[in-house]
């Protein structure tokens, strides 16, 4: 300790973090609430508590930092849900820091639970836009994932695309109706078939939307296969044609049991995809 410099007296220390993260300590042993501060507030907090091991403060932080990078998939899906307008329009920002930050933090911090969402998260960008970073306005510079962050985002989204593309063979094309289907004894023989009309259409309009163009969620599997349900009770216009894509209860049913299984499967791949150890998950 430098007691060169003293106050009243008494020694002063002196720490190397800045007068701002210092600050956002001293707030949270007092009045700081975690989910109403902004996110640059709670990463440079998260550091500072993480530098001098104050473990309940940082445990209550990351807790409430989960509910936006959980590590199980309800969660996940509840927080997609609160940042989608009712006429269905994704809009993560501001609501939600940018994956990057959250990649940045977990690693700074060692926090690898938040690693696996974040970087699916950044894996739904165009790999251009993921290798492009965030720009930081303070800093008038753009923040970049390492090399190796990088390549964990990229090879992740290659694997999560291989897993969609196999869902769609498996499950989608060709696929026949339920044993039990409504319309299997129907008296008009177009009607016999439906239901597997249906999943046709299905598998082309996802096919056609593959890269986002139309829906605008440039690769999200997860939300794909959810809208491959969804487009089975969606209410028909005359202009979408989505008639086609009403199945019977029976049909939709069973395929919906199809959808979760698929969900839960990709949902528990995603540390391995990315290469992060995360003993609970899922």
């Amino acid at each position: 300790m430098d007691t060169s410099t003293v106050i009243e007296g008494r020694p002063v220390l002196t720490l190397p973090d800045s007068a701002r993260s210092v600050t956002y300590l001293l707030q949270a042993f007092s009045f700081l609430t975690y989910d109403e501060a902004g996110f640059p507030i709670v990463a440079s907090l998260l550091r500072v508590l993480t530098a001098y091991k104050i473990h309940r403060i940082r445990h209550d932080i990351l807790r409430v930092l989960s509910n936006s990078w959980p590590t199980n998939l309800s969660q996940w899906q509840a927080r997609e849900y609160t940042v989608t307008s009712p006429d269905g329009v994704y809009s993560p920002r501001p609501s939600l820091p940018h994956p990057v930050d959250v990649i940045k933090l977990a690693r700074d911090i060692n926090a690898p639970f938040l690693l696996p969402s974040a970087m699916y998260d950044l894996s739904r960008s165009a790999p251009s836009e993921a290798a492009t970073g965030v720009f930081n306005a303070q800093l008038g510079d753009y923040i970049r994932l390492d090399e190796s962050d990088l390549l964990c985002v990229l090879r992740g989204r290659e694997h999560a695309a291989r897993y969609f593309s196999t869902f769609i063979v498996n499950e989608l094309e060709g696929r026949i109706p339920s044993t039990w289907c409504l319309r299997r004894n129907d008296a008009i023989p177009l009607a016999q078939r439906a239901c597997q009309i249906a999943f046709e259409a299905i598998t082309f309009e996802l096919l056609r939307d593959i890269n986002g163009i139309i829906s605008h969620r440039t690769s999200d599997p997860l939300y794909a296969m959810s809208e491959a349900e969804a487009m089975q009770t969606r209410e028909s216009t005359p202009e979408d044609g989505s008639s086609t894509m009403r199945t019977c209860e029976a049909c939709r049913a069973e395929f919906s049991t199809v959808v979760l299984t698929a969900k839960e499967g990709f949902w528990r791949n995603l540390p391995l995809w990315f290469a992060i150890d995360v003993p609970k998950w899922g």
